[in-house]
């Protein structure tokens, strides 16, 4: 009984352990911000569209901004939604840094009717 109990236990701990040796990639790697799109760059007040990043380099991350409406999700995806008050031009900035602490940016606007 004691055999079967390590052995369970030995099966849990190594089935469920997360693999430390992926790759990190490589550091050397340029930051590339290749674009920046909304799949709908005019939208009625009240509505939403997906914006999507498009980057390359060494450990990326996304850093996302609107002048007026919300930013939903994280990531290279992200969803743009606006109230009924938020009607104009709106900036969506996108900020990619890598694991090196450099950064590029790129905006867009989408308009709310």
């Amino acid at each position: 009984m004691k055999q079967l109990i390590l052995a369970t236990l030995f099966l849990l701990l190594f089935s469920c352990s997360k693999d430390e040796s992926g790759d990190q990639g490589d550091p050397n790697q340029p930051l590339i911000f290749a674009s920046l799109e909304a799949e709908r760059d005019t939208i009625a007040s009240g509505e939403s569209t997906k914006v999507s990043a498009k980057a390359s380099g060494y450990r990326i991350t996304y850093n996302w901004a609107a002048s007026a409406g919300d930013i939903l999700g994280t990531g290279s995806v992200v969803v743009y939604a606006v109230s009924p008050c938020q009607v104009g031009k709106n900036k969506i900035t996108c900020t990619v840094r890598d694991g090196n602490n450099a950064s590029l940016t790129k905006e867009i606007f989408i308009v709310v009717e």
